[in-house]
């Protein structure tokens, strides 16, 4: 391929465009297709629990509350109450509605009507995938979002989440790319001071967006895509297809600088920055991949949609863009800007910086990780729980039925636990222990109510007996009980889970399984909690490989894991404290629910560690070769951050501007994870790269490149890392006296 993209320049470009089209009219259409729920793990208990309620007593979990509020008054005037009980025969009727719990029909459950007594809810169970859900709360809008005479009605619940998420990820991610795309364009005129070289980087960045749409499309047929994915691979794409490009694009004109001529610069720059780039796509890869560990659909549609965009724009850098170059020759340079003043500071600037580091490296380096430990500090109290209404706006419609919901009625009727226990039926013998179950569970601090063995019951005791209860609630061979939480208590939060573990304790004699929205959240974080030591495992062990084969050194590779997971622990810290604490609430304009999305975390860290794990390796390339040339260490290290500070630099600029984007979204877990990977890409160019890096590399000496016989052995043999003939050099004085070490 290397050789056909020299050989046949044209061919190589006539296909990529020929690509680019195919993708971009099959993709285009990729929307609808993604999907806006996925946040649960499949195969737990609490997902076995709704499908053994559903099969054997058809009760589902609510998809959607309607909030039904009187324009007159009472909700229990004679006009409301008729005007109720039509709506709900009407959603009853509906071909999408498979069950249908009010107010004026259940009246004893409780929590069905405002404390104020002017609203009341209906819990709607829907039939479909969460796209038909979607589909049909839509058109509940387009019916009921304009007056509609004694009753206002509005929608909420976890489907109308989603559609709204759906929605406004939709229009978000527009805007992102209007922020993204000419920011980038100018900045990178700035960067190269040549429009034809400035538009390379772009043309990669395009070419990588549409694969990814195309890639996504795709992967809608045979898999649940999360419309979450949308957003963060198309920046994926776009910001590593401007970086990829920006790095090959810089060492060729480098090269051409030198005097070299077009099939040399090109060969040379692709056996330097192209094999830098093979590195990183495969190292941002594999740190992607390790998603799909995890069952949960919505971290899962990251890792299958990741892997193969990264490599999709990594092959457009080492085959497409060298063909560009090959066509263009010395007119990359056409278009020249050189009258706009350089953002980027000299070599000479980056030359002296460094070796003012190397020169206090003890002090820069104690207190850059010290300063990296402070901003970690938040991140020890961070509180895990699951998105609802609060991540949207506060003027989205649902996120004020949320609100009203919290607000004024007295309990989680919305959001039961369900409790199945396969081993009681109606027999007298198993009611008896029902009965026993239902005031245990009731006793337990966080409960508020249990329905089901006699009756109702409360703190211990059967509240108000129901009779006949047990032949909707049990079979000959199971039942079931509707337990709900305190009304102070919010369903995901600490107290929730709590009383979930209380409740599967209190009936493990009996088999018991327990669902709904806090069982769920509790099962996510176990499951998370069992996979993501296993990941972290992979994406060290990875990067340990990589790095050495980059290298040959066992010494870099663990100074590089050490340093991206104190960079990214300062990272989470901060989005403790902005998210989490709601510091940042005023500035990007959303409300805080106390706690993290138990999924956003752990895709944020195999994100951001990929991304910052670039610039590691494009820095120590570099250093590794001019060690090679020059034998020492110190000069290899100012070397390496003079020829590579204002490429990696203007790289995490770009990058960054492309995921700040993200941050401009009103869906407030997509904006962590925008401000999150920014954050965690701009301090790996800055403090990282720039400071603690050569610091601590100067620290080592040349035991930076040690490695045990055999590796060193191993790695010689098979010539993972290819050197450049050069001619010979000229000694070089030693960077500063007091520095070097040999």
């Amino acid at each position: 391929m290397k050789e056909l993209s020299q050989k046949r320049p044209k061919l190589v470009l006539f296909t990529a465009a020929a690509i680019l089209l195919v993708t971009l009219v099959t993709g285009i259409g990729v929307i609808p297709h993604l999907s806006g729920g996925g946040f649960d793990a499949n195969g737990t208990e609490s997902v076995l629990t709704t499908e053994k309620l559903e099969k054997e007593f058809k009760v589902g979990e609510s998809d959607a509350v309607f909030l039904a509020t009187s324009n007159s008054g009472s909700i229990d005037s004679p006009e409301a109450t008729a005007a109720g009980n039509k709506f709900a025969g009407d959603l009853k009727n509906d071909k999408m509605v498979k069950s249908v719990v009010n107010y004026w029909e259940n009246q004893q459950l409780g929590g069905l009507r405002s404390n104020d007594g002017k609203s009341a809810i209906l819990i709607v169970q829907l039939d479909g995938t969460q796209n038909d859900k979607s589909e049909w709360l839509r058109s509940m809008h387009e019916r009921y979002d304009s007056p509609q005479g004694v009753l206002k009605v509005q929608i909420g619940g976890n489907a109308e989440v989603f559609r709204a998420i759906q929605d406004q990820i939709m229009e978000d991610m527009l805007i992102a790319e209007a922020i993204a795309i000419p920011i980038s364009l100018i900045l990178l005129l700035f960067v190269f001071r040549s429009i034809m070289a400035a538009l390379l980087p772009i043309a990669m960045g395009a070419l990588s967006a549409c694969a990814t749409l195309f890639v996504l499309r795709v992967l809608t047929e045979f898999t649940e895509v999360s419309i979450f994915s949308l957003n963060l691979t198309s920046a994926l794409a776009l910001g590593l297809g401007i970086d990829y490009g920006l790095l090959i694009v810089t060492r060729y004109r480098e090269e051409l600088a030198n005097g070299r001529t077009v099939p040399d610069a090109i060969s040379r720059t692709m056996r330097t920055a192209g094999r830098t780039v093979l590195y990183s796509g495969i190292t941002v890869a594999l740190s992607l991949g390790t998603l799909l560990l995890f069952p949960l659909p919505f971290l899962r549609s990251f890792g299958y949609a990741a892997v193969p965009v990264v490599f999709v724009t990594m092959l457009g850098a080492l085959f497409v863009l060298p063909a560009m170059l090959k066509l263009l020759g010395h007119n990359v340079e056409k278009g020249s800007l050189h009258k706009l003043p350089s953002i980027n500071p000299s070599e000479r600037s980056w030359e002296r910086l460094s070796q003012w580091t190397i020169r206090w490296r003890v002090p820069v380096a104690a207190v850059g990780v010290l300063g990296l430990a402070l901003l970690a500090v938040p991140f020890f109290h961070v509180n895990i729980g699951k998105s609802d209404d609060r991540v949207l706006p506060e003027n989205a419609s649902v996120r004020e039925v949320g609100q009203q919901i919290r607000d004024n009625f007295s309990g989680n009727t919305a959001f039961p636990v369900n409790v199945y226990l396969p081993d009681l039926g109606r027999d007298a013998a198993d009611q008896k222990a029902l009965a026993d179950l239902s005031l245990k569970i009731s006793a337990i601090p966080q409960i508020s109510l249990v329905r089901g063995g006699e009756g109702i019951y409360e703190k211990g005791a059967l509240a108000q007996p129901v009779p006949g209860v047990g032949e909707f609630m049990s079979t000959e061979q199971a039942s079931f009980l509707s337990v709900l939480l305190r009304p102070d208590i919010e369903v995901y939060s600490g107290e929730a889970a709590e009383a979930i573990k209380s409740i599967r304790e209190a009936g493990k004699d009996h088999g018991v399984m327990v669902g709904g929205e806090s069982a769920r959240l509790v099962d996510n974080k176990q499951i998370i909690s069992e996979r993501l030591p296993i990941a972290i495992g992979l994406i060290m062990l990875f990067t340990l490989v990589l790095v050495f084969l980059l290298t040959g050194s066992v010494i870099v590779p663990i100074k590089a894991l050490f340093l991206n997971l104190l960079s990214l622990t300062a990272t989470f810290g901060v989005m403790v404290w902005g998210f989490q604490d709601g510091h940042l609430e005023g500035l990007l304009g959303f409300t805080s629910s106390g706690y993290l999305d138990n999924a956003m975390p752990v895709l944020m860290f195999c994100a951001a560690f990929g991304l910052s794990m670039d610039y590691e390796l494009f820095l120590v390339a570099r250093i590794r070769e001019e060690y090679v040339r020059t034998g020492d260490n110190n000069l290899a290290v100012v070397e390496g951050i003079k020829k590579t500070g204002a490429v990696f630099t203007s790289a995490a600029l770009l990058l960054a501007i492309v995921f700040a984007g993200l941050v401009a979204s009103k869906v407030s877990i997509i904006q962590m994870a925008g401000l999150g990977i920014v954050l965690a890409i701009l301090m790996d160019a800055t403090l990282i790269r720039s400071a603690l890096v050569p610091a601590l590399m100067s620290m080592m000496g040349k035991a930076n490149w040690w490695a045990p016989g055999f590796l060193r052995r191993f790695h010689e043999k098979f010539h993972l890392s290819e050197s450049i003939d050069d001619e010979p050099v000229k000694p070089e004085p030693k960077v500063m006296a007091d520095a070097a070490e040999r």
